[in-house]
């Protein structure tokens, strides 16, 4: 039997113990707390499921099985570490008219696969039939209405679909910003405080989506210089660095219309290609010439004939089925 003098040294051995092992772990949680209070304020939390019917923004991509809370995330590119990452409803797309990844198979997309071969072969094609700055697309219309922000994000949607390029898909039209509603990616920071703010870079304010090899950089707020901000020498060395910078980019550029606004006229001398969306029976001569004379600067336009009776009889209100070119 042990004596009571020896339980008693037993028990304070073992409450001093104790009481070491309970002032350690207290100031490791201590510890824990305080490393995991600052990674809180530096760091996004993972969102919560988006809600696909309306195209909801997020902070980081959604947890997949193999990165759930138990199973750690793989590290995060630079890029992805800054960038907004926006998840894009298909199926709102789709039934709204536009080329969608689930239906490669419609006339659309076929015509725009049309489309889009002339327009790459300029950017990415033998060396003989490049042209300078071919990857930098310019998008336009000379009125409002005739489709130019439908032509610009199918035709993204459609390059996107090549195998072997990415698209950057740029909402100039800093007066509407018709694409991003249309993607359901809010337009709160974008080329605005790019070209506003020196700190401002790319990864900041571009948005990836859930279509694959399509980024988006959504206008910004409206601001009151926007012809001369476009005009500016930052904007100028943006377009060069981004065209040189990734050789398997396509640049697209959804520009306001050439008659309602001077942006245009400006962004063409930075780029390579014109699109521009004539609506047909609505857009006279007279305005197509008085709408070239504004983009001039550009070597290589091109016309996209929109809302055509096609070759069936049909009259289809978003089908494109005439492709030609300028050349000044």
């Amino acid at each position: 039997m042990t004596s009571d003098d020896e339980r008693l040294n037993l028990v304070q051995r073992l409450a001093e113990k104790q009481s070491v092992k309970d002032e350690r772990s207290l100031s490791e949680r201590a510890a824990d707390k305080l490393a995991n209070s600052a990674a809180a304020a530096t760091t996004p939390v993972p969102p919560l499921q988006p809600d696909t019917t309306t195209g909801t923004t997020v902070s980081a991509p959604e947890l997949t099985e193999a990165q759930s809370p138990t199973n750690p995330k793989p590290a995060k590119t630079e890029q992805q570490e800054k960038g907004k990452f926006s998840e894009i409803d298909l199926m709102r797309l789709q039934r709204a008219g536009f080329i969608s990844p689930n239906t490669p198979q419609t006339r659309l997309a076929e015509e725009f696969r049309t489309i889009k071969r002339p327009l790459l072969l300029k950017a990415f094609g033998a060396e003989e039939s490049r042209i300078k700055n071919g990857n930098v697309l310019l998008v336009t219309s000379a009125r409002p209405g005739e489709g130019k922000t439908f032509t610009s994000l199918n035709l993204a949607m459609s390059i996107a679909a090549e195998r072997d390029l990415h698209v950057l898909l740029i909402d100039a039209d800093v007066y509407k910003h018709q694409l991003c509603s249309t993607l359901g990616i809010p337009n709160n920071h974008g080329l605005v405080d790019l070209l506003l703010d020196d700190t401002v870079d790319l990864s900041d304010v571009m948005v990836r989506t859930n279509i694959r090899n399509l980024t988006v950089l959504p206008s910004g707020d409206r601001h009151p210089s926007a012809t001369e901000l476009l005009a500016s020498h930052r904007m100028a060395d943006f377009m060069r660095d981004i065209a040189a910078r990734y050789p398997d980019r396509m640049i697209i550029i959804d520009a306001p219309p050439i008659l309602a606004s001077s942006e245009p006229g400006v962004l063409a001398l930075l780029v390579g290609q014109i699109v521009m969306v004539v609506e047909s029976d609505k857009t006279d001569r007279n305005i197509i010439d008085q709408s070239l004379d504004q983009i001039s600067s550009c070597q290589n336009i091109n016309f996209v004939l929109n809302k055509s009776t096609n070759a069936f009889g049909a009259n289809q209100s978003n089908t494109y089925t005439y492709y030609d070119e300028y050349h000044q």
